[in-house]
């Protein structure tokens, strides 16, 4: 590999031999990379600036560039007796995240998110956050699909990612203007850099600003935290900005990190359909919160059809609204439709724009009068459940390697996601890497670790990425050609077929440019893990396995022939560097 060149003032941080050092004192502090801007990527960079270590926060874009800034619906909280829900408690929320998630979920990892979602609301208003507040200034609460009770804050309405993003930026750019903090955007994480087999920084490429993007550079660190979201451009139609390229998800793979529940990739059912001037397809997300305040979904002819798939209707969980909605076109319904127009009868006249502002001016812009016109919707790639493996303290099986937030698996979501529960996942996880990281104790790691006969290798050697500009032209059209492939055939339904030609088709592309290059590895990665995975489960449906039946503890691994790769019964992956 190609010696990293001088570059930023982290670059002279050296790992130590130790456990830990003490912090706040004369001896060099503990330093931290974090890569990523989300929520998760500033909480745990101003948490760790807050406890005296050295920070350095890595970007690959501007730093508000993220799929947090995006998030309408809010962020769930039982919040203290006297302010929450009448009857709503913890155990109640741990009870609809479980089910939401098939029951799929990691029981002692949503305990600790949801036991502690009150302290995490407490720290964002700590940073600045100000969450809507009713006429008497108690914290409003809202009900989204398959709560029990309303205990979604929101921040701006439906623009509730931003609000909390935009205040976390602020105090990372107070901190980073008193030198607590290195902000390092524009910058593209290239490889986990390691000494004997531990953490020891990350390497990145530099763009903009007239910096050589040919130039690799690296912060040494005693550890890196991953914080890098999702890879909602493995698909066309998605609701995630064009930064979510699965790069965590590489970067940990290439290290050798155990990655797990691929296969769980959730379609948020409400996505705006519009053309775009090109004529093609594309998505913008109707918060949920929307069909909590009374909208209902209905087909071509007019008729709801939802409760025909589940018996929750309109307000049954994501995966089995999305898949209501897939089959119901499969079998000939036609477009489907989101309608708001009887919530004003209900609610009075401007709610709609009061309550969803953000939503009211987007469909506006759009040609559409959401008081009167039904909307045009389906689904969209939204979020991915799988990741990076992770114990409850964000750490992961390479040691100083941690990961929070949508590129983390910890487990809390199962095999779907509950609504409104990102935001909270990636604010309590990272506060707990931080804590876990500063307190000095790696710990042990309790997961599957490679060479115990637990885990197969996936079976393909990870491009290193280029040192070289790429053709943009030639990215445009492979990363279109990958999303058209995996829409098609690894999206809503799956099966065996469709999965092998998916298999088949990325194992033949390659990419000079690293965020194509990650979304080409992803997409393999996925693959195989739903070809695993031969029967349905929460988010992943499969036709040719529709039902849920009991995985054999166990078992090490089998042979895929369709999609001639080698997977594991219980789709757990480990990086190439792993084996």
């Amino acid at each position: 590999m190609t010696q990293p060149s001088s570059g930023p003032r982290s670059e002279t941080r050296r790992r130590s031999s130790g456990a830990a050092r003490t912090l706040g004192t004369s001896r060099t502090p503990l330093s931290l990379a974090i890569v990523g801007s989300g929520v998760a990527g500033l909480f745990a960079a101003v948490s760790a600036a807050e406890a005296g270590a050295a920070v350095v926060l890595l970007t690959k874009g501007a730093l508000a560039d993220s799929n947090s800034m995006l998030a309408q619906g809010g962020f769930s909280a039982v919040l203290p007796e006297g302010l929450r829900a009448p009857g709503d408690s913890v155990e109640s929320h741990v009870a609809d995240t479980m089910a939401a998630g098939a029951e799929a979920g990691i029981p002692a990892a949503v305990d600790v998110m949801c036991g502690s979602a009150a302290a995490a609301v407490d720290s964002l208003l700590a940073n600045g956050v100000a969450f809507d507040r009713g006429p008497d200034g108690r914290i409003l609460l809202g009900l989204e699909a398959a709560h029990s009770f309303p205990r979604i804050l929101h921040a701006g309405g439906d623009a509730s990612g931003a609000g909390i993003t935009r205040a976390l930026i602020a105090r990372v750019r107070r901190l980073e203007s008193e030198g607590r903090i290195e902000v390092l955007e524009h910058a593209m994480a290239t490889d986990i850099a390691l000494d004997g087999g531990s953490v020891a920084g990350v390497d990145y490429v530099a763009s903009g600003g007239g910096t050589s993007a040919s130039v690799r550079r690296r912060v040494a660190a005693d550890a890196v935290l991953l914080a890098t979201g999702g890879a909602g451009q493995l698909f066309a139609q998605t609701t995630n900005p064009t930064v979510a390229t699965g790069d965590g998800v590489a970067l940990a793979f290439r290290a050798g990190a155990v990655l797990r529940d691929l296969e769980f990739y959730q379609f948020h059912p409400t996505a705006l359909q519009l053309k775009a001037a090109d004529g093609t397809l594309r998505s913008s997300l109707v918060s949920e919160a929307v069909r909590g305040e009374g909208a209902v979904i209905r087909d071509s002819s007019g008729r709801r059809f939802v409760a025909d798939y589940h018996p929750l209707g309109e307000l049954a969980p994501r995966d089995a609204v999305s898949r209501a909605l897939a089959l119901h076109r499969r079998a000939g319904g036609g477009q489907a439709y989101l309608d708001a127009t009887g919530i004003e009868a209900e609610r009075g006249a401007g709610f709609l724009a009061r309550r969803f502002p953000s939503l009211d001016a987007m469909t506006r812009a759009a040609g559409y009068d959401w008081r009167r016109d039904l909307l045009p919707i389906g689904p969209a790639a939204h979020y991915w459940m799988g990741g990076v493996a992770t114990d409850v303290d964000g750490a992961t099986s390479i040691p100083g390697l941690y990961a929070a937030g949508e590129v983390a698996c910890t487990g809390v979501h199962g095999a779907n996601r509950l609504a409104s529960n990102s935001l909270l996942e990636g604010v309590v996880f990272a506060a707990r890497a931080v804590e876990r990281f500063v307190g000095g104790s790696e710990g042990v790691w309790e997961g599957p670790v490679p060479g115990d006969g637990s885990l197969l290798p996936f079976d393909t050697e990870p491009e290193v990425p280029a040192m070289t500009p790429a053709d943009p032209r030639a990215s445009v059209e492979a990363r279109a050609g990958v999303a058209a492939l995996m829409d098609s055939e690894a999206g809503v339904l799956r099966d065996s077929e469709g999965l092998g030609r998916a298999a088949r088709a990325l194992a033949g592309k390659h990419s000079d440019d690293p965020e194509t290059g990650n979304l080409i590895l992803a997409g393999r990665l996925l693959v195989a893990a739903a070809a695993a995975r031969e029967e349905s489960v929460g988010a992943h449906f499969r036709l040719d396995f529709p039902d849920r039946r009991p995985l054999t503890e166990g078992s090490t691994g089998r042979r895929t022939a369709e999609a001639g790769i080698d997977v594991v019964r219980q789709p757990v992956l480990a990086g190439k560097a792993a084996s």
